[in-house]
């Protein structure tokens, strides 16, 4: 399996979102980030169609 590291920068950000929202705050960044992640994996395809 290969290892994957998370930047600092993203472990930082979800501890500031649940120390200052909590557990609603951690399950807004959860929704928000699947949304972004599906924009951002739909480009990603959409760019290897072009090249093809």
């Amino acid at each position: 399996m290969s290892e994957h590291s998370v930047d600092p920068a993203v472990s930082e950000a979800v501890q500031s979102i649940a120390n200052r929202f909590g557990v609603a705050g951690l399950a807004d960044l959860i929704a928000v980030a699947q949304e972004e992640l599906e924009t951002a994996r739909l480009a990603l395809e959409e760019l290897a169609d072009e090249g093809s």
